[in-house]
């Protein structure tokens, strides 16, 4: 043991061993099989593989001055590092790697190496190293399904659509291959199936894989992209696009989109847009969103994968709005993640709701409103998502509105100490069908609040529970101005007696004047609003003592939603008011 790195010579013969430790060269003879389980190799010379080389959890180091990775036959390595001062050529084609690898030095991998990805996980490099790759490699990107469109990028120079060639018919008489232009005044999609097509660094494009459901890996090749990287973006206001532009990860690496040092981004809301191939056909599918911690399904989440193609949109403003969005090594993540179905923690207190057909369990569209100090009722750009449409005609688009009209799949709202927050609800349907209205997760103070939903067509409220929901028949439509969420700052914790006991609350008008009846539980109060067919609360008053009361809310002739809750109990009736 007079130096570590002669601890270990391997030039091995017609033997199986279990190596952890350091070489200066490793020779593995024809017909001999050499393991290298669960530790530490640093090789400061060359690596001849003429065997059969097994590497299972292990950490190569190549330490020397300029090293060649050669030999008949491949190595599979699991995480590999080439420190600064280390220069290593590959020579001999199919070296694979399945964890990290860090260059810190030089690689000049020849095309020979592969970043391996599979159903656990995908191999990537190390954002964080200071070195160069000087030659091209292939990255793979796994898919536990070859069904329909997936959104893509290029994590290297000078990627063409011919690459995408085994995976899709780029020949095909329905385009397999799509880019997306945001100045377009019909749909965004553009056929980019043309084999000398260039996949723009930065850039998502849309893939079709085709129609069958069995797993597929599909991969990539060239130098890898490194260091900061921009893109420039637009929103001119055209009737589809809306502003959506479709980029994607450049690195081949996962990226943090809450890195606060990785990104820059000009004019450009704050939310990520994903892409969920549907289950049914392959032309179609569903989008989920994330923001500021919080997802709309759950499941999208702040690490986009490498090969990941993805939305953002550029803020509203003066049109043309011109946008710029960069990114740089720092927001590259050392997670193998490698899709963007990673769970979401709820950091937030929040509220999740869903609707769907009460006949397909996988028609429920998803959309939350969260708490967050700085949000106003307002759409904002840095703490909302916008609504993007499902394709897939059998889900529902399920949405909320902020009060200045936009939709959204994620809605921050402002803590407020009024007695009733009500938002209006966008609901578009592609059949008829009897519709379920719930809550499917609920934290923070939210779940100990009373939310009902009020339909607005009969006047009827329901409260919402994770045990309870809402159904209703409806026609295909678009429904707007129907349905409308309410949130009490009244805690639940008694027995719901809603509709139960019809005649604890009576209400009728006369010349503009709201007359009730209540009969209120004993040392409860009671809460009286007033809302129009637009979801808007007119009128709030508190209502101390059972028996008869007289309110003056001074409204406009119509039809209106008095609605009267005491703890849970909760009654609304359809008034008409006329002076």
């Amino acid at each position: 043991m007079k130096n570590i790195y002669t601890l270990l010579t391997a030039v091995v013969s017609a033997m199986t061993t279990v190596i952890t430790g350091f070489s200066q060269n490793m020779a593995v003879a024809p017909g001999t099989t050499v393991t290298a389980n669960g530790g530490m190799l640093a090789v400061k010379s060359d690596i001849t593989n003429d065997g059969l080389f097994l590497n299972t959890g292990n950490s190569f180091f190549f330490t020397g001055g300029s090293q060649n990775l050669k030999g008949t036959q491949p190595v599979a390595f699991e995480d590999v590092t080439i420190p600064v001062g280390t220069s290593l050529t590959t020579l001999t084609a199919g070296q694979t790697i399945v964890g990290r690898l860090l260059v810190d030095g030089t690689l000049a991998p020849g095309g020979n190496i592969t970043l391996v990805s599979d159903a656990a996980s995908t191999a990537w490099i190390d954002g964080s190293g200071t070195g160069e790759i000087t030659g091209s490699m292939t990255m793979q990107r796994y898919y536990s399904s070859a069904f329909g469109y997936e959104y893509i990028s290029s994590p290297f120079q000078a990627s063409t659509v011919a690459q995408l060639g085994d995976e899709v018919n780029l020949g095909a008489s329905f385009p397999p291959v799509y880019r997306y232009e945001e100045n377009r005044t019909a749909s965004g999609w553009v056929n980019h199936s043309n084999p000398a097509g260039q996949l723009e660094i930065m850039r998502g494009y849309s893939v079709n894989l085709g129609s069958a459901s069995q797993p597929l890996t599909a991969d990539l090749e060239g130098v890898p992209n490194n260091g900061k990287i921009s893109l420039a973006l637009y929103n001119n206001n055209q009737p589809y696009t809306k502003g959506f532009n479709l980029a994607g990860n450049p690195y081949p690496s996962p990226i943090d989109w809450d890195s606060e040092e990785g990104w820059t981004k000009t004019n450009i809301d704050d939310a990520l847009f994903y892409f969920i191939p549907g289950t049914t056909s392959q032309y179609s599918g569903t989008y989920s969103s994330y923001q500021n911690l919080v997802s709309s399904d759950g499941i999208a989440s702040n690490i986009i994968p490498a090969m990941q193609g993805f939305f953002v949109h550029v803020s509203n403003g003066s049109y043309p709005v011109a946008a710029s969005l960069e990114v740089n090594n720092k927001a590259r993540t050392t997670s193998d993640s490698k899709s963007s179905s990673s769970e979401t923690k709820a950091l937030k207190p929040l509220v999740r709701l869903t609707a769907g057909y009460s006949d397909n369990i996988n028609s429920f569209d998803p959309f939350v409103i969260y708490y967050d100090e700085k949000a106003t009722t307002a759409f904002d750009g840095q703490l909302d998502a916008l609504k993007l449409f499902n394709t897939d005609p059998a889900v529902t688009n399920f949405y909320v509105f902020a009060n200045d009209g936009n939709k959204l799949s994620i809605n921050a709202l402002p803590f407020t100490f009024d007695t009733l927050c009500t938002v209006r609800l966008g609901l578009k349907t592609s059949r008829s069908g009897e519709l379920v209205f719930r809550i499917r997760d609920i934290t923070g103070f939210y779940a100990d609040k009373l939310i009902s939903i009020t339909d607005a067509v009969t006047g009827e409220s329901t409260i919402l529970r994770t045990d309870n929901d809402f159904r209703v028949n409806l026609a295909t439509g678009d429904y707007q101005n129907r349905f409308f969420l309410n949130l009490y700052t009244i805690a639940t914790g008694t027995e719901d007696k809603t509709h139960v006991d019809e005649e604890w609350f009576k209400a009728y008008t006369y010349a503009g004047i709201l007359k009730t009846e209540t009969r209120l539980n004993q040392g409860r109060e009671g809460i009286l609003s007033i809302v129009n067919l637009n979801g808007q609360v007119m009128f709030n008053a508190v209502v101390s003592e059972t028996g008869y009361n007289e309110f003056y809310p001074n409204l406009a002739d119509g039809i209106y939603v008095v609605t009267m809750t005491s703890g849970t109990t909760r009654q609304s009736k359809k008034i008409l008011f006329r002076k």
